[in-house]
């Protein structure tokens, strides 16, 4: 195991950014009175099929963001006091919402890494916030397209709703995103990210890593792709579970899921605001559904049950991705308890490839899932009220857990004092917080009511 250590750097300074081409350059250098300083560079490459690129007015201010958004890979390997920003001084606002980011956004970070995060957020701000730059938004919108159920929920909904969209992945071109979006059957851009090679080299040699806000940064780089092709807006695939929490460290509720939370939504929509006037747009669809809800949904879409995945071993950074579902994580196993009520045997294993809620050493996760011990994991997953309507469901519906251990969870649960009724009820209902425009939310009630 590493030894984790905070590296000996005051500052980090970013150095430049530029659209290079095709290519966005984002530099960063860790910076320290008598250390060899250490420069570093990433790259997003900017796809083809997104077709010429614009010169639109909120570029700039769009690239100056994922700036920031990408700088938490770097600023979190020694936290320095500084953070250098090229250009105009934030504004007040600006200021408080990248505090926020870089407090909130890697709060699982210091939690796991023991660090009290008073004060370590070095932004400041030292001005009103200028006049947005407007333009009249035009072209389609970009799904962003992670090759799971919740991305294809959302196309789903879009297509059958009339929204012309097409398909945005960020990261590299994995196989669960390529293969599902052959099945969406509609454009499909892939924007490359390379993150600086050192970074690894310095996780390596014991610097602090952990969690950082990937979906702030996917915010993001999605607006301004978007900016940069012609779109107007950008949607997301965030379900209402996301703004539920792990546990509290030193005051700090720790999400793993915060940067997908309702509360960082509305904090970009804040800052898309101040900049764009609001005429480009952030949202997420699916944001007044559960993950039970959206699940069930999913489930009638039958083409998609050998192409998707909602596996995140297949998204890391290193490491080879797994068979679609490695059966043995958090996630897995959540989703598959959330799949189990409402597919037959074969349409189950069909979707898995096997069953990891077969596996018993995949029983401390669902016992964790449904909040009988520890905390919910840290994975992109429901609420514990969530897991148990799933789990009562699949009981009612003649399709219990494969093995008497799960089963006596059931049990376990019943004597609990629980409004099965409402519970349900929640569980299975469209929300109404939400950020969505008319159009959008007549679109995803059209859906629900045919799926």
């Amino acid at each position: 195991m590493i030894e984790r250590r905070p590296l000996p750097y005051d500052t980090l300074e970013l150095t430049h950014r530029a659209i290079d081409g095709r290519r966005v350059r984002l530099g960063y250098a860790l910076v320290a009175p008598a250390l060899a300083r250490v420069d570093l560079e990433e790259t997003l490459e900017i796809p083809p099929s997104l077709g010429p690129l614009r010169d639109g007015a909120w570029a700039p201010r769009l690239l100056a963001a994922l700036h920031l958004a990408a700088g938490t890979s770097y600023w979190k390997t020694c936290l320095p006091p500084r953070i250098v920003v090229p250009g105009d001084p934030l504004s007040e606002d600006d200021a408080a919402f990248w505090n926020r980011v870089y407090t909130a956004g890697l709060a699982e970070f210091f939690y796991r890494n023991g660090i009290d995060p008073t004060g370590l957020a070095p932004f400041s701000g030292e001005r009103k916030t200028a006049a947005p730059s407007t333009a009249e938004p035009s072209g389609e919108t970009l799904l962003l397209w992670g090759g799971g159920k919740d991305s294809v929920v959302s196309h789903e909904a879009l297509r059958e709703g009339g929204i012309d969209h097409d398909l945005l992945t960020i990261g590299r071109a994995w196989e669960p995103t390529a293969r599902s979006g052959v099945v969406a059957g509609t454009t499909h851009h892939v924007a490359k990210r390379t993150l600086d090679p050192k970074l690894f080299e310095l996780n390596a040699s014991g610097a602090w890593n952990g969690h950082v806000p990937v979906s702030a940064y996917l915010a993001f780089a999605g607006l301004l792709l978007a900016a940069l092709g012609g779109r107007q807006a950008v949607i997301a695939s965030n379900e209402a579970s996301a703004s539920s929490g792990n546990t509290i460290w030193n005051g700090l509720d720790v999400n793993h899921q915060w940067s997908k939370s309702l509360e960082f939504e509305r904090a970009a929509r804040a800052w898309l605001s101040r900049h764009t006037g609001g005429t480009l747009d952030y949202v997420s669809l699916l944001r007044p559904l559960s993950e039970l809800r959206i699940t069930k949904a999913f489930t009638t879409h039958p083409a998609y049950f050998e192409a998707v995945s909602s596996c995140n071993r297949n998204f890391r950074q290193t490491a080879d991705a797994p068979a679609r579902w490695c059966l043995a994580c958090a996630k897995c196993v959540f989703v598959a308890l959330m799949a189990r009520p409402f597919l037959s045997e074969t349409d189950y294993h069909r979707l898995f490839g096997g069953d990891p809620l077969a596996d018993p050493e995949n029983v401390s996760y669902v016992e964790e899932l449904l909040g009988l011990r520890g905390m919910k994991p840290f994975e992109c997953v429901g609420t514990p009220d969530e897991s148990a309507v799933a789990l009562k469901l699949a009981k009612e519906a003649g399709r219990p857990l494969p093995h008497g251990v799960m089963t006596a969870l059931h049990e376990e649960l019943t004597l609990r004092d629980i409004d099965w009724a409402g519970a349900t009820s929640r569980a299975l209902a469209r929300g109404d917080d939400h950020a969505l425009s008319p159009a959008l939310l007549a679109a995803l009630d059209g859906y629900l009511a045919r799926h």
